[in-house]
């Protein structure tokens, strides 16, 4: 089977930043989990998947299990500051895919398929339309459908994700003991987001057009659409996240404004800047 089936595990970060960083070595995730549960922890994902998440975002390494630079980056802002933590968590997952490599991290691109159609819609739609929308476009990556594996289970993966990013998107999402109901719940674009996420959008969008670090590029209408696709805001927001991001961030874009807009991003985005 293809591998687009999102995987849950936002509730198992904290956990699996502290056991990386305190207890590196060469241990399996099932060694892993008893460590982190004798230190008190709760482990929501019996798999403890979150690991292998982990080691695709470039956070930690397997053999022996530890964190990265850019993990210890990582996690020094998580310790820091949650909320611009769980942003960039989203856009590590929603831009590891790209269409450059359209065949390879496709759980990414299922992830980033799922977002679009939220931020397309600006509501709520059914599970069902969302499960449709993916297999519907599933030969973008080579995917024969029945060669795949995604399904509600992977929807509430996704919404894992996106439900504790600020400001939230859901409004009237019910926990009860089978988990969460999302039966009346509504979604609504953000209002904005951090200037790191939209510096991360703004990378994102220029890898995606082919752009390298020092070349100009223009942002019309449909790289602005990107960027708060990939950020999650409304549309309406980009000029001001645009200026924030850009007071915020001034060492790493340059901007021309004659004739439209036009911008240079200097350098890679780093965590440690973040």
């Amino acid at each position: 089977m293809s591998r687009i089936h999102i995987l849950k595990g936002f509730s198992d970060v904290d956990s699996a930043l502290w056991v990386l960083k305190y207890h590196p070595g060469p241990q399996s995730r099932s060694d892993l989990v008893q460590i982190v549960r004798d230190k008190g922890y709760t482990v929501a994902n019996k798999d403890y998947e979150i690991i292998l998440l982990l080691i695709k975002w470039g956070i930690a390494r397997r053999n022996p299990s530890e964190l990265t630079h850019k993990g210890k980056e990582f996690y020094a802002l998580w310790e820091r500051n949650r909320d611009v933590a769980i942003d960039v968590l989203h856009g590590l997952q929603y831009g590891l895919w790209t269409k450059h490599l359209r065949t390879q991290n496709t759980e990414s691109w299922s992830y980033r398929e799922v977002c679009n159609y939220l931020w397309d819609s600006d509501s709520l739609p059914e599970r069902d339309d969302v499960i449709s929308h993916i297999y519907n476009n599933l030969s973008y990556l080579d995917i024969d459908p029945e060669n795949a594996a995604f399904d509600g289970k992977s929807v509430n993966h996704a919404y894992d994700w996106l439900l504790p990013l600020s400001p939230q998107m859901f409004e009237g999402v019910r926990e009860t003991a089978n988990g969460r109901n999302f039966r009346n719940a509504t979604f609504k674009r953000r209002s904005h987001c951090s200037t790191a996420l939209f510096l991360m959008g703004l990378d994102w969008v220029a890898r995606e057009s082919g752009s390298i670090y020092g070349d100009l590029w223009m942002i019309g209408e449909e790289q602005r659409r990107q960027v708060c696709r990939f950020c999650l805001i409304d549309e309406t927001r980009f000029d001001f996240m645009f200026n924030e991001t850009l007071r915020r961030f001034s060492a790493y874009l340059s901007v021309r404004r004659s004739g439209g807009l036009y911008i240079v991003i200097n350098n890679e985005p780093q965590i440690s800047d973040f």
